[in-house]
C-alpha cells in the first residue's frame, strides 16, 4: 500500500507540473490569443505561434524533467526493456481573433507510462478587444494498471487553474484576475480506496497604475484561499499551478467525520509592481511582503487524541523579468523568482527558480 501511495504522489505531482507545453504553466494559455507570430526557445520550452490577423496556430513541447534533454527513455531490467516514450508535454492549439470576440481550443498530451497518459483540452475565449480573458483547462487521467499491469485503478479530474481576466482601462482601478481549481483524484487497491479533492481560488486587483519618473507603478493585491474537501491534501496553490501533496483518508470516513476543522490556507498579500523600458532593455519586478494563515483540527477518535494545527507565517517575495531586445525581432528574456513560501525546504526556507531563452518574432502571413 506504501508503494501504491507514493506512486500515485509522485504521478500527480509529474501531472500538475507538467500540465501546459509551449506556454508553460499557468499563465500560458491566457495570452495565446493575443501572441503575433513568434519562435520561442527556453530552458524547458520550445515552440511557436504562426498565422495572420484572422487564424493563428501553436505548436511545441515542455520538459517534464525541468530541462529539455530526455525525449525518450529506456530501462532495462534482466531480459526485459521497459521503455518510457516522448517524455515531454506536447501542445498544440487553434485560434480565431478579431476587436470583437476570440476563441481558441488547445490540447496537452503528456506521457507517463504505457499505462497512463495525461489528456489537457484546454477552451479560450477573449472578448472586447481582448480586455475580457478566459481559459478553462480540463486535466483528465485514467488507468486500471497504476504500477504494472496488475496495478491500481488510478483516476484524476482536474479543472487546472480556470483564469479569467478583465482589463478596465481605468489607471485608478485597472485589472482584475482570478484563478481558481478543483482537483479531485481516487486510488483504487483491493478493499482501499482512496480520495483526495482539493479547491483553491486567488484573486488580484490591480489600482492606481501611475507613472512616477520613467518607472510605471502599478501595485496589487493579492488574496488567495485553498482547502481539502477529501483527505488531508494540502495544495501549494499559485496563479502557476498546483504541487500535488499526499492524501490517506479512505472514502468510508466523511471529511465531516475526521476534522473539526478541514485543511485550509489562506494569504493576503500587497505587491509592488515596477517596470522601466529603454530602448534596449525592458525590466519588470514585484516586490511584495504579505501575512498567510494555515491550519487544521482533526476531531478525537478511539485511541486517537484530537490535533489542532495553525501557522502564521510572512508570505513575501520578489520577482523580476528581464528583456534585452538588440533588434525588435529578436529578445532575450530572463526570468528570476525567490520568495519565502516554501516551508518544504529543510534547510533554507528560500525557493529560488530562474529561467532564460529567447524569442523571435516573426512577421505575419
Amino acid at each position: 500500500m506504501k508503494k501504491v501511495l507514493l506512486t500515485a504522489m509522485a504521478l500527480l505531482t509529474i501531472a500538475s507540473a507538467s500540465v501546459f507545453g509551449m506556454y508553460g504553466k499557468g499563465d500560458g494559455w491566457i495570452d495565446f490569443l493575443v501572441h503575433g507570430n513568434q519562435f520561442r526557445a527556453r530552458m524547458d520550452q520550445l515552440g511557436f505561434v504562426l498565422g495572420n490577423d484572422t487564424i493563428k496556430g501553436t505548436f511545441g513541447f515542455k520538459a517534464d524533467q525541468g530541462a529539455l534533454g530526455a525525449i525518450l527513455n529506456a530501462d532495462k531490467n534482466g531480459t526485459s526493456t521497459y521503455t518510457t516514450l516522448f517524455k515531454p508535454t506536447l501542445s498544440a492549439g487553434i485560434g480565431y481573433t478579431s476587436d470583437i470576440i476570440g476563441v481558441g481550443v488547445g490540447y496537452n498530451f503528456t506521457y507517463i507510462d504505457k499505462n497512463l497518459q495525461v489528456h489537457t483540452p484546454v477552451l479560450m475565449i477573449n472578448a472586447l478587444n481582448n480586455s475580457i480573458r478566459f481559459i478553462a483547462p480540463i486535466q483528465v487521467a485514467v488507468t486500471d494498471k497504476l504500477g504494472g499491469v496488475t496495478g491500481s485503478k488510478y483516476t484524476g479530474v482536474a479543472f487546472n487553474n480556470i483564469q479569467f481576466r478583465y482589463y478596465t482601462g481605468i489607471d485608478a482601478f485597472n485589472a482584475i484576475r482570478l484563478y481558481a481549481y478543483y482537483r479531485n483524484s481516487t486510488i483504487e487497491e483491493g478493499g482501499f480506496k482512496g480520495v483526495s479533492e482539493a479547491f483553491g481560488i486567488q484573486a488580484r486587483f490591480y489600482f492606481l497604475n501611475t507613472q512616477v519618473g520613467d518607472v510605471t507603478v502599478n501595485p496589487y493585491v493579492r488574496v488567495e484561499y485553498y482547502t481539502a474537501l477529501k483527505g488531508d491534501n494540502l495544495d501549494n496553490f499559485t496563479a502557476e499551478g498546483y504541487d500535488a501533496s499526499t492524501f490517506d483518508v479512505p472514502t468510508s470516513f466523511k471529511q465531516s467525520d475526521v476534522y473539526d476543522v478541514s485543511p485550509y490556507k489562506f494569504a493576503i498579500k500587497p505587491v509592488l509592481s515596477l517596470a522601466a523600458n529603454s530602448d534596449y532593455v525592458s525590466l519588470y519586478f514585484e516586490p511584495s511582503l504579505g501575512y498567510t494563515l494555515s491550519g487544521s483540527k482533526t476531531k478525537a477518535r478511539e485511541g486517537v487524541a484530537s490535533v489542532e494545527k495553525m501557522s502564521h507565517a510572512l508570505a513575501w517575495g520578489a520577482y523580476a523579468e528581464l528583456y534585452v531586445t538588440p533588434v525588435k525581432d529578436l529578445e532575450w528574456y530572463f526570468e528570476m523568482d525567490v520568495n519565502g513560501e516554501v516551508a518544504k525546504q529543510s534547510t533554507i526556507p528560500v525557493s529560488f527558480a530562474a529561467s532564460t531563452g529567447i524569442t523571435w518574432y516573426l512577421p505575419a502571413l
